[in-house]
């Protein structure tokens, strides 16, 4: 059986992207900051790997450590993993229509 060609139904055009933010966690009241880099992003959204487990549906708060400062908050809608030692890859999209 052959399969069609794969189609790329994403809303927007993504870039290649690696830097470091930190994740707060809804469920953890946003108290417990933890490390994810960045693998690329969009308008609408941006794919990271971490070593915390996440949940399809969670809500975050991404805190980028570098530019404004400012907080993205974003809904985690996809996760592959654990991919060995490397840990999570998520797919995340934004909550706010202000995010970078």
């Amino acid at each position: 059986m052959k399969s069609g060609p794969l189609v790329d139904i994403r809303r927007s055009r993504r870039v290649p992207e690696a830097d470091q933010v930190r994740l707060a966690i809804a469920s953890e009241d946003h108290e417990v900051k933890h490390k994810a880099f960045t693998m690329n992003r969009s308008p609408d959204g941006v794919e990271i790997r971490t070593r915390v487990q996440l949940s399809p549906g969670e809500t975050i708060v991404i805190f980028p450590l570098e530019g404004s400062g400012q907080t993205i908050p974003a809904r985690v809608v996809w996760v592959r993993g654990p991919i060995s030692s490397a840990g999570y890859i998520a797919g995340l999209q934004f909550l706010s229509l202000s995010a970078p």
